[in-house]
């Protein structure tokens, strides 16, 4: 087939994924997560409260889960916005750092990066009301040039 034509007289060479240009993707903090984050908070006050828990116990479980979200809250409300860009050979770069060992992880409409940077482990998340279904699209695309190690068979030799 040496002498094979292409598909159709429109038809060019096809791009390969190193030929891809780089993907730019805003990272923010989600509403979704918050108020998700507030919602488990009023569950969790709610459910010690109907437990039957002797009153000081449940007064101070609530107190003590008051205490851990509003840490929780104010922690993922002060990130601040980053720009993650995937180029084309695989590289990951958060804010112009490159950062190693980058991991997708899909679990529908949402997407979360693990990866290091600067030696240190860094986890952003995706949420619907951050990354819409085009951009999703996109990271996905992009993300097919990332090059995943190898995992260890787990069949004995």
């Amino acid at each position: 087939m040496l002498n094979s034509m292409p598909s159709s007289p429109r038809s060019g060479p096809s791009r390969t994924i190193h030929d891809a240009a780089p993907v730019r993707i805003a990272w923010t903090p989600s509403r979704l997560l918050l108020g998700a984050l507030a919602g488990l908070t009023v569950a969790a006050c709610v459910s010690i409260l109907l437990s039957e828990a002797p009153l000081p116990a449940a007064a101070v479980g609530v107190l003590a889960v008051l205490a851990w979200s509003m840490r929780l809250l104010l922690t993922e409300r002060r990130r601040k916005a980053c720009d993650v860009v995937v180029d084309g050979q695989g590289r990951v770069f958060v804010d112009g750092e490159r950062v190693d060992d980058p991991h997708l992880h899909w679990r529908g409409p949402l997407v979360r990066l693990d990866c290091r940077q600067g030696g240190r482990a860094r986890m952003l998340m995706w949420w619907p009301d951050t990354l819409p279904a085009a951009r999703r699209r996109e990271l996905r695309l992009a993300s097919a040039a990332l090059v995943t190690p190898r995992t260890r068979d787990s069949m004995a030799p």
